[in-house]
């Protein structure tokens, strides 16, 4: 039967387009569509969806359940087209109705699965995109943090390292305040003594000489003594030295050689000062040695071991 009908060629198209006709109904759709301007749009607007196909879906593969619902659905259709009694060699144009139909419904469900596997492609895609801009806005804020972290040190540091000079400056500022209250109680120490023994010590001849500390002197005790040559006189003013314990005294002794003299004893007051005023039995410049000991009270033959100051004349 010759198929003359636009309707019928248009069932026909979608199959034609796909290639799935035979050499027989393939050339008379051609024909057709090259004298019908209607027909030839039509199959050239299948030509142009088919030709979009690939890229529709992407690469996202079909779930196995919906391969299956497609491939038993083609089979059931095939089941209905089989049914249909086919006459060789010519085709009557029922059979090639019925076979249009089955290409353009099989078609319809193609491009519907298709357009859904292409949706949902792009809404995973889009929500692959959402979560990388997500991604980049947490990496953003976490490279902003750790910037924010490492100012943090930065300024702890700093600040460690002012508390540090700070620390500095309050120790040497407690050495120098110790230094000025000897210094005020040295003073103080001078201050009490009589016109006579500050003459004396102020005298262009005076010679001051500071006593040597030993284990055994606090460490904040300090003797200084003036004397003149040729003279018999010394003095001694003493500061940061506890009070003897009972039973026990300080005692000044003058060496010459291996002799010791032992020339009095000194009284420290509770303010820790003591000013120690004596006439030697020779000029000073005669002696080797002074120091000043921790003794007890009988004893006066020798020196003791506990030597709290001592210098060289």
């Amino acid at each position: 039967m010759t198929l003359s009908n636009c309707d019928e060629i248009i069932e026909l198209i979608p199959a034609f387009v796909l290639g799935a006709l035979d050499a027989h109904e393939a050339a008379h759709v051609a024909t057709h569509v090259a004298a019908c301007s209607r027909c030839r749009a039509e199959a050239e607007s299948f030509r142009d969806v088919v030709g979009l196909l690939p890229y529709a879906a992407g690469s996202l593969d079909p779930p196995p359940h919906v391969k299956r619902q497609l491939l038993a659905r083609i089979a059931a259709a095939s089941e209905n087209a089989v049914a249909y009694p086919v006459q060789q060699p010519q085709r009557s144009t029922a059979r090639i109705f019925l076979t249009g139909r089955w290409f353009a419904a099989a078609l319809a469900l193609m491009l519907a699965l298709i357009v859904g596997l292409g949706a949902a492609t792009f809404e995973a895609r889009g929500r692959a995109d959402q979560l990388a801009a997500e991604l980049a806005t947490s990496r953003q804020m976490l490279r902003a943090m750790e910037a924010q972290v490492a100012e943090i040190r930065r300024a702890a540091q700093t600040v460690e390292a002012q508390l540090t000079a700070t620390q500095r400056e309050l120790d040497e500022t407690r050495t120098q305040l110790a230094a000025s209250q000897r210094e005020l109680q040295e003073v103080r120490a001078l201050a009490g003594t009589d016109v006579q023994l500050v003459s004396f010590i102020v005298a262009p001849q005076t010679v001051s000489q500071l006593l040597g500390t030993t284990k055994h002197a606090p460490k904040e005790a300090s003797a200084r003594m003036f004397m003149q040559p040729g003279h018999n006189r010394l003095v001694l003013l003493i500061y940061g030295l506890k009070s003897a314990e009972p039973g026990k005294v300080y005692r000044l002794w003058l060496a010459k050689g291996d002799q010791a003299i032992a020339i009095g004893t000194v009284a420290v007051g509770p303010d820790g000062v003591a000013e120690f005023v004596v006439d030697a039995p020779e000029p000073m410049d005669a002696y080797d040695q002074v120091m000043i000991t921790l003794d007890e009270v009988d004893t006066a033959a020798r020196p003791s071991e506990e030597v709290i100051f001592e210098a060289s004349l």
